[in-house]
């Protein structure tokens, strides 16, 4: 079987490359580059599930492959909600730009009140078939008070997952697949297409 990854985001087609490889490496996997599709899919809905599905049926439609899109947003309750999900767009700059902006607006924000929470969204696109399969998962965590670079990227290095005591940029890439909507999301998905 042939899926395309529907992101122009190398961290998050590295991810799901790894996810793939340990899960069901029978399974070829193309990027967007492959197809030579360099477009962006705007997203402009009120909501991840929305922006995921428009991603992955303009990119399956685009190179008439069985496609799979993500989106992901970090919201924070002290801060409404933010950077919810415009997470990527919230700030113009680099990741730890962003990162360094929150750590900066919650300086003085009790621990008890730092909650937040992962928000992912993953969406399988057949257009053969012109059908859609979706899954979506939270992962709680609390914003640290200084940053802790790792291997993750985003946010990562800023939030410390509940349960686990550690920030997410600690963990293995085994260990976050365990717990992450695009591990866990995939595993469904592998059911889903009867490949598991």
């Amino acid at each position: 079987m042939e899926i395309l990854i529907g992101t122009n985001n190398k961290d998050k087609l590295g991810q799901f490359t790894k996810i793939f490889e340990s899960l069901d490496n029978s399974i070829k996997l193309f990027s967007l580059e492959d197809f030579r599709i360099k477009d962006d899919v705007e997203e402009d809905s009120g909501n991840l599930l929305d922006n995921a599905k428009k991603k992955a049926k303009y990119y399956g439609e685009k190179s008439k492959t069985p496609t799979l899109a993500d989106d992901t947003g970090l919201f924070i309750d002290a801060l409404n909600g933010e950077p919810g999900i415009h997470s990527r767009r919230w700030l113009l700059g680099t990741e730890k730009d962003r990162y360094n902006k929150i750590l900066e607006r919650m300086k003085n924000i009790p621990q008890e009140k730092r909650t937040c929470r992962y928000k992912g969204v993953l969406v399988f696109y057949d257009p053969a078939e012109k059908d859609f399969w979706t899954y979506e998962q939270d992962l709680e965590g609390i914003i640290a008070d200084r940053p802790k670079e790792g291997s993750g990227f985003g946010y990562d290095p800023i939030v410390i997952i509940k349960g686990y005591n550690k920030y997410y940029s600690e963990f293995s890439d085994k260990e976050r697949f365990q717990i992450s909507h695009r591990g866990l999301g995939v595993k469904k998905l592998l059911e889903y297409l009867g490949r598991k």
